[in-house]
């Protein structure tokens, strides 16, 4: 749920900024506890590092996804953030720390349709798959107009003006979050 929050506060950060990007960076460190716990300790079969104050702890979990096509969708980087989430983590490992990167940033202004070019063949109705791209087109574009309102909403009323559901849920942390300069209380 924190990374899904995490996910849709940087992608609303990349419409801010006008940027998109197509390679996002998931890293998960893992706390100390995970091996001064016997219990967690029994369970935990992997390699083990030091960290920076000479303690052992469960070797961080790091991945990339790649996306398709250069994005601010929050829809699609949700997705690819989530599967890459799903792929790396060790769920039976208490979690310290989350960094979620978005890579190769470029100004969406820049980012220009690229012709695609694809093998035809007799089999393949194309009629549907340009109805089926128009409909993605039209998703997009609706998701990036209700981005620009909740930004514009939050520019002036507060970043806790809009939530979503799931910062409310138990266990969410976006509220507090909002709170915080720095990672402090503010």
């Amino acid at each position: 749920m924190i990374v899904k929050e995490m996910t849709d506060q940087m992608v609303l950060d990349l419409v801010d900024k006008g940027l998109v990007t197509d390679q996002l960076v998931l890293t998960i460190g893992y706390d100390i506890e995970n091996l001064s716990n016997p219990n967690l300790k029994y369970q935990y079969k992997g390699e083990v590092t030091i960290d920076r104050y000479g303690r052992k702890v469960p070797k961080h979990a790091h991945g990339t996804a790649n996306l398709e096509k250069k994005t601010s969708s929050t829809r699609l980087i949700t997705n690819a953030v989530m599967d890459l989430y799903d792929r790396i983590v060790d769920e039976h490992l208490l979690v310290r720390r989350i960094t979620i990167t978005a890579n190769k940033l470029v100004d969406e202004k820049s980012v220009k349709q690229e012709d695609e070019y694809q093998q035809l063949d007799l089999f393949t109705d194309y009629e549907a798959q340009r109805k089926k791209q128009a409909e993605e087109e039209e998703k997009l574009e609706r998701e990036r107009r209700m981005q620009e309102a909740m930004l514009s909403i939050k520019k002036k009323f507060g970043k806790n003006a809009v939530l979503k559901g799931m910062n409310l849920e138990e266990g969410a942390t976006a509220k507090d979050r909002n709170e915080q300069i720095g990672g402090h209380k503010a």
